[in-house]
């Protein structure tokens, strides 16, 4: 499995994770000419190296056309212009993710409905270039897994559009508890954590914790500008986890519904599933007056468990759910590609010691047993032969 870990020892911001992301190799020409394809004309971007602390880091750089440097644009209008572009739906939507996860914090913060906020410095060109910049990153490397350690945020107070402000500001840590993403803060460093760095950090990870075991392959380090006590340097590890398996800490969500349609139901479940549940289903149940009802339960990393409880409560009858912590261990998985007389199938070998299983994705079977007129379980099993035969 292929793992991206961020060390944020000295926190994270939008161009520490885009610098630490050119590091590891993504190329800094195509992800001008994405990000330029965005808004042509508004902004230049540039790259370097610069000491650290003694240690030589990568930087990037937006440097705004001085008639848009102090732009505001709401969360309909940026999300009108990601829409707009010709940027992968990938990249679209997990740009949309992150800005929702920022708008929703200001909009929380000030007591504004979502649609009236004013994004001010994170509406500017710099921002949207930061945000959309980690997306395209992600994509170019495309881990299968990504684990954040703790963020370390600094104290004091810093000066921004509201004035100033203790740190860490309203909407970081706004974000930070939606998304139940474990933080420190303290002593007189300034704002290490911005709302930018913690919105990529909260929507983006799969995990926070320590470093997994792995295989590491390439180092990216990306600087802050700011200089601290320590060097002001976000690591990022990638390489491939060697354990036998994965362990870390899921949310479960469970609700009783007993006055929800089918239809109303299985559309739920598919919204669940689009925002990043890693499993939902329902069990039929008996409540009180012997109503049959179902229980629902979800299975979210804890960063999403905010989004699964808006859409549990926007589409079901449920008025309260239970949310818990649980273990959970994963047989280690990774992508492979059988070579059968029905084309290449794209499947997914999982390993826990010396356990190994292996079984073709669906959507890749069902379209070559559609292709040539056979049975899914035909193209399954000529699948799961070609790999054991290799």
């Amino acid at each position: 499995m292929k793992t991206l870990y961020l060390q944020c020892s000295s926190g994270i911001s939008g161009d520490m994770f885009i610098s630490s992301m050119l590091g590891l190799g993504v190329d800094f020409g195509r992800l001008d000419a994405a990000l330029c394809s965005l808004a042509p004309g508004e902004f230049t971007l540039s790259t370097g190296t610069r000491d650290k602390g003694g240690i030589a880091a990568r930087y990037f750089s937006v440097s705004a056309a001085h008639d848009v440097h102090h732009s505001h644009r709401g969360l309909m209008q940026i999300n009108a212009l990601i829409d707009s572009s010709p940027l992968s739906a990938k990249v679209k939507e997990l740009s949309k993710n992150i800005f929702g996860a920022v708008a929703q914090a200001e909009a929380d913060v000030h007591g504004l409905p979502l649609d009236k906020v004013h994004f001010h410095e994170v509406g500017a060109i710099d921002s949207i270039a930061d945000i959309v910049g980690a997306a395209l990153c992600l994509e170019a490397l495309s881990p299968d897994r990504i684990v954040c350690s703790p963020l370390r945020e600094g104290g004091g107070t810093v000066v921004c559009a509201h004035g100033e402000l203790p740190v860490p500001v309203p909407a970081t840590a706004e974000i930070l508890r939606r998304y139940r993403v474990p933080f420190s803060a303290g002593g007189k460093e300034g704002e290490m954590v911005t709302p930018t760095g913690a919105a990529i950090a909260s929507v983006a990870a799969d995990a926070f914790g320590p470093m997994p075991e792995m295989r590491v392959e390439r180092i990216g380090v990306g600087s802050g500008d700011r200089d601290y006590s320590r060097p002001n340097i976000l690591r990022a590890f990638l390489g491939e986890e060697t354990g036998s398996s994965v362990s870390d800490e899921a949310e479960v969500i469970e609700t009783c519904i007993d006055d929800s349609t089918g239809e109303q139901l299985g559309h739920a479940l598919g919204l669940l599933f689009g925002a990043g549940a890693s499993d939902a289903y329902y069990t039929p149940i008996y409540m009180k007056k012997n109503r049959p009802a179902c229980l629902m339960t979800v299975l979210c990393p804890a960063g999403k468990t905010q989004d699964m409880l808006d859409i549990i409560f926007r589409e079901t009858g449920s008025i309260g759910a239970r949310v818990r912590r649980s273990d959970r261990v994963v047989m280690r998985r990774e992508t492979c590609e059988a070579a059968t007389r029905y084309g290449v199938i794209e499947c997914k070998r999982s390993r826990y010691g010396d356990i190994v299983k292996v079984k073709p994705e669906y959507e890749s079977a069902r379209a070559a047993a559609e292709k040539y007129g056979v049975t899914l379980g035909e193209v399954c099993a000529e699948a799961v032969k070609a790999l054991e035969k290799g």
